[in-house]
């Protein structure tokens, strides 16, 4: 029996993923081992990687088979054909981008994400300022090329990359409403706390052994190191496929939370990766649902369970003995203090979990006014600065502390920061069924007992990959769509005294 037009996509789009799955590999490596004088040729093996996808996504015989399998859906499963509905968005995104013009953005990212580090670590944002200029003359071709053919604004082009069918009109209203609803609770939270102190620990914290307590909470949590690994960086991240995962913590010895709560936010991104439908794992329909589910189960996991007193009852325990740490400081109501704590912090991956939006309102509010044309990357530092003025009453006296803080500008990802609050909006929202389906899903996170909560995970997220629409699955897991009101109805219950 001849292969249908469908099954023969499937093999094209197998033979993409695992190009990208090397793609994966390269990029991690870039991270976190490459030596700074590699970064041409890794911008050459990237692209050309790329280069590969694109002849594959591009060619005249896959446009062919998209229009035959489509003819043929009735025949096909659902599951078959939410693939195929995933495999023609690919392969429209992909041929508005010409070749040349992906060649001109991994060169572009590559050598400005190298540029980036030596700038944050120097202090030096005028270092970066020519390559990220390049970095957004080619982003702004392709959100303008994507725009046409997805008949959208190009800014709203680069927010369906990361959050399909998401527009700014929708996510001007949902942060309108956080805009409006945070910074009471905000003040409130920093007020109540003055009276309720913590005890900071004053010695030093080897990063090893803070690596270590990173992997052993990993393996309670059920990360599966076979498949996966721990290790630093200066920006946290997590890169690879179910079968090969790694992720990153940025440590610090005079600061174990914030190297903790980083190893969190990026095993919830892992535990999402590693819970797809492993039968799909070479098909688009096996890919997660876009990043804001995506930063909503990595904010699920360090905000608000890592955050929570009953996790850290069950944490400080192994803190203790893997740290080789004793006295207040590491008590588990202490920790729970110090995890807890608001404060108008102006480093967004240090924040609380109450603030956190206010940083990705701002940026969401510069990406906008960049692609607009009313800001140029030469005054980013004084607008940024301005924004936090505006937004938390304070600015940052370095570029590290402000603009040059998130590596994600450097490597192009524009319409990428509005994910993670909208990922906060999602994560209450799945919390508030899960704690209702399982009323005693904390008192077994406190034991130690993570299976409940992954297998609910699992159920209403994880396990169904792409298969239903963003809205859909959001739907799906949660009884409605995203609803700003639920995230601060549990802000204030969590933050503010009764």
């Amino acid at each position: 029996m001849r292969p249908t037009p469908y099954l023969h996509l499937e093999t094209r789009f197998k033979r993409v993923h695992v190009l990208r799955s090397i793609t994966h590999l390269l990029r991690w490596d870039q991270e976190v081992m490459m030596p700074t004088g590699s970064a041409s040729i890794r911008a050459d093996q990237l692209a050309l990687l790329d280069m590969e996808c694109s002849s594959i996504l591009h060619s005249k015989r896959l446009a062919h088979l998209l229009d035959r399998a489509e003819t043929a859906e009735a025949n096909l499963s659902d599951w078959q054909r939410a693939n195929l509905r995933e495999m023609r968005r690919i392969w429209q995104r992909s041929n508005a981008i010409p070749k040349r013009l992906l060649n001109s953005l991994h060169r572009a990212t590559t050598r400005a994400e190298v540029c980036w580090r030596r700038a944050y670590q120097e202090d030096n944002f005028n270092l970066l300022v020519p390559l990220q200029e390049r970095v957004l003359d080619v982003v702004r071709e392709k959100a303008r090329l994507l725009g046409e053919r997805l008949n959208c604004a190009p800014y709203d082009a680069l927010i369906d990359e990361y959050d399909p069918g998401r527009e700014t009109r929708e996510i001007d209203s949902l942060f309108m409403a956080l805009g409006r609803g945070l910074p009471p609770i905000i003040d409130l939270a920093v007020e109540a706390q003055a009276s309720r102190p913590f005890t900071l620990h004053e010695s030093k914290i080897s990063i090893a052994r803070q690596r270590d307590l990173g992997k052993k909470l990993m393996k309670c949590m059920g990360f599966p190191f076979v498949k996966g690994r721990l290790d630093e960086s200066l920006h946290p991240f997590t890169e690879g496929t179910s079968e090969d995962l790694r992720i990153t913590s940025k440590f610090s010895e005079l600061d174990f939370m914030t190297g903790l709560m980083g190893v969190l936010h990026e095993t919830g991104h892992a535990m999402y990766d590693f819970g797809l439908p492993a039968e799909w794992f070479f098909q688009p329909v096996g890919r997660d649902r876009g990043m804001t589910l995506h930063e909503g189960m990595a904010l699920f996991i360090e905000m608000m369970i890592g955050r929570s007193r009953e996790f850290m009852e069950f944490a400080a325990p192994w803190a203790r003995r893997i740290l080789g740490v004793s006295g207040p400081a590491w008590e588990a109501e202490n920790m729970y203090r110090q995890a807890t704590r608001v404060r108008k912090s102006l480093i967004r991956m240090d924040a609380d979990e109450v603030t956190y939006s206010i940083h990705i309102l701002i940026r969401y509010e510069l990406e906008k006014d960049i692609f607009s044309g009313h800001l140029r990357v030469r005054d980013l530092p004084e607008a940024w600065n301005e924004k936090y003025r505006q937004h938390l009453g304070r600015a940052p006296e370095t570029a590290s502390e402000g603009c040059l803080q998130d590596s994600h500008w450097p490597m192009a990802y524009f319409g990428y920061f509005p994910t993670y609050a909208l990922g906060a909006i999602t994560a209450s929202q799945i919390l508030s069924v899960i704690t209702r389906e399982l009323p005693d899903v904390f008192d077994s996170i406190r034991n130690g007992d993570f299976s409940g909560l992954f297998d609910s995970l699992g159920r209403r997220v994880y396990a169904l990959g792409s298969r239903f629409t963003n809205r859909e699955l959001i739907e799906q897991s949660t009884g409605e769509n995203l609803n700003p009101d639920v995230f601060l109805a549990y802000l204030r219950n969590k933050y503010l005294p009764s």
